[in-house]
Formats: C-alpha cells, structure tokens, sequence
C-alpha cells in the first residue's frame, strides 16, 4: 500500500469504528455520553472514598467536555434523577455530585451491557489478536501524541 492508501484505510476505519461505538449497548434510560458521565462519577468515588463526591470542572476534565457541555449533562441527569449535587461539607463554595440509587441502577445496567457486548467481540476476534491489536492500537496513539505538528 502507498502512504496514502495507509492513510485513507487509517482513516476510513477510523470512522468505521467510531461509528460502530456508537452502537455499543448502554440501555434505553440512558444515552451514552450519561453513562460515560456516570461511570465517570462511580470510578473517582471509589478512587477517593474520602472525598463526598466529584466536583463538575474535575467531572469535565474526565470526561474530555467544555464545562458548558457537563454542566448541561449534569442538569439532564439531576433532572432523570440519576445525580444529586451536595454543597462540601469542608468548602461551601464548592458542589459535589454523586450517585443516586437510580443512578447506579442505570449505571451499573449499562456496564452489564457494554461488557457482554465486548466480551462477544473479544470472543470473535479472539484473546490472542485482540491483545496484539490493543498493543499496536496503543503504540500508534502513542506515536502521533508525540508526533509534532
């Protein structure tokens, strides 16, 4: 293949499985950027147990959004009932936001989903070249996070 070939498959699969992504099973309560956002919360909570709960700049941070975008995330899930937000007990200028019930319900639904859906695909490619394709998937992101412009 010419580099530009290489280039055009790189980028048209690229597309593919962005694509494909989207496709990946979160439930029907939830959309994918919610879960995202959920999990998100979940896992800092049981990073920091100490901490009552994520603060939304750090929640935006995680997720990769403008805090505009999280802050309009974070309205739609208070409002399906999935988050609370709670003044820090410790600074009362800042909020944290953790899970509710509900919340964890559906969070906790959706990686149950995502995680058969991945296991299937796992299975079909099969362990052996899912870890090869993970090990050059990784070097190659790694070698353009490097690459200057």
């Amino acid at each position: 293949m010419t580099p530009d070939e290489i280039r055009n498959e790189l980028l048209k699969t690229t597309y593919r499985y962005g694509k494909a992504h989207l496709k990946v099973p979160v439930g029907d309560d939830i959309s994918r950027g919610e879960f995202g956002a959920l999990q998100m919360i979940y896992y800092y909570k049981k990073k920091h147990p100490d901490e009552e709960g994520i603060g939304a700049a750090r929640l935006a941070e995680e997720v990769h959004c403008s805090p505009p975008a999280v802050s309009r995330l974070l309205r739609t899930l208070e409002e399906k009932g999935c988050i609370v937000r709670k003044t820090d007990s410790h600074n009362r200028r800042k909020t944290r936001i953790v899970l509710t019930e509900k919340g964890e319900a559906l969070r906790w639904k959706g990686w149950e989903l995502s995680s058969d859906y991945f296991n299937r695909v796992t299975a079909q490619m099969g362990e052996e070249k899912m870890q090869q394709f993970l090990s050059l998937w990784k070097e190659l992101v790694e070698i353009m996070e490097s690459t200057e412009n």
